[in-house]
């Protein structure tokens, strides 16, 4: 068993709902300078044929003046302030589909660099409920509501370019500060969080990788005096399963005291993301969930948004662990592979209090 202090560390990623005084202290809005300096970078990247492979532009591709100083400064923010920025005001009315493509793409290499999503090898994925089409989509390709996670990058992106007919909104909540109330309330228990879990990779695995991590991913590390975070529920508790590995009665209080601190209201931030609008989240200290949403009829205005993972050097300083698909982040491009993992069986054998009562709406799936 891993030994640790039992630090209250001060972090401005350590925030609550209420230390934001409104929605303006993590938002920032693109001035008519700005979004006149999108348009034209996509218009630019259309007539020289380009915007049919979005994935292949760069930074040299959105010669941004006045956007490229608030990108950065959202980018600090992101990196060592509260973890996160919603960025309002693209000029979504002005753009087509593949244009708002091009365009968050674009605003997005100013984070960093994109990390693959999935064995395929995708840079770029659509959040759009397809449980109507794929007979076992992954949980965010669904209407379901999503349990606070953490995802295997280092930042996630966000964008709408339509929001749903009903909920959908976005969950957010700081895992330093989840720490720092464990750390208050049950210090011995961080032990167990710092030591972690196993977790299954999803049929996802490299041709020389178990299906299981072999090793612990820790669910808190503390590194250069600061706290970081990776907790997806249904992922350790898949990979345990498949290794006949139980939880202790102490790992079990452990996971049900985070949880219960990342439910309360007071520790999670909620906000609806409306056309045009992106989130940027530091997955290392930042863990975001969904609403369960209604969708409208036309299949022109269901709710779309777009996902990018991404990373960047001196992000933040974490465990080799934390790579759960090996020496990299992300989910490297492995030939042939998908997510095959069947989560409907996991329902049928496994204790239901793991898993929220046997929801698949509570489950913390990274996907």
């Amino acid at each position: 068993m891993v030994s640790i202090a039992v630090p209250l560390l001060t972090d401005p990623a350590a925030w609550t709902a209420s230390s934001f005084a409104s929605a303006a202290d993590y938002t920032i809005t693109l001035t008519d300078t700005e979004r006149a300096e999108v348009l034209a970078a996509v218009h630019n990247i259309e007539r020289g044929g380009c915007l049919t492979a979005p994935t292949q532009l760069t930074a040299s591709d959105f010669p941004f003046y006045e956007l490229r100083r608030r990108l950065a400064a959202a980018f600090e923010q992101v990196r060592s302030g509260c973890g996160f920025v919603v960025i309002k005001g693209l000029p979504r009315a002005s753009l087509n589909f593949q244009q708002f493509v091009a365009a968050v793409w674009g605003l997005n290499t100013f984070f960093g660099f994109p990390l693959s999503q999935n064995a395929q090898g995708e840079l770029l994925s659509e959040v759009i409920d397809a449980s109507a089409i794929e007979a076992t989509p992954r949980m965010y390709r669904s209407a379901l509501e999503l349990g606070l996670h953490t995802d295997v990058t280092g930042m996630l992106s966000l964008a709408c370019w339509n929001p749903a007919r009903r909920g959908g909104e976005t969950v957010l909540a700081s895992g330093v500060t989840i720490h720092n109330e464990i750390a208050r309330r049950a210090p011995q228990l961080l032990e167990v969080l710092y030591r972690g879990f196993h977790y299954h990779r999803l049929g996802e695995e490299g041709p020389h990788q178990e299906p299981v991590t072999p090793y612990r991913i820790p669910v808190f590390a503390v590194r250069n005096g600061q706290i970081s975070v990776r907790s997806a529920r249904a992922g350790f508790i898949a990979g345990h399963h498949e290794l006949h590995i139980p939880f202790s009665h102490k790992e079990m209080e452990a996971i049900d005291l985070f949880d219960e601190i990342a439910r309360e209201p007071g520790n999670r931030l909620t906000f609806a993301l409306e056309a045009g609008d992106v989130v940027v989240i530091n997955n290392y200290v930042v863990m975001h969930a969904r609403k369960a949403f209604e969708d409208f009829a036309e299949p022109a205005r269901k709710r779309r948004l777009l996902r990018i993972w991404l990373d960047a050097k001196n992000l933040r300083s974490v465990p080799e662990e934390f790579n759960q698909m090996g020496a990299q982040n992300g989910i490297p491009y492995q030939r042939g592979r998908s997510c095959s993992y069947d989560f409907q069986r996991l329902f049928k054998e496994v204790d239901p209090r793991l898993l929220g009562a046997g929801r698949r709406s509570h489950l913390s799936a990274r996907r």
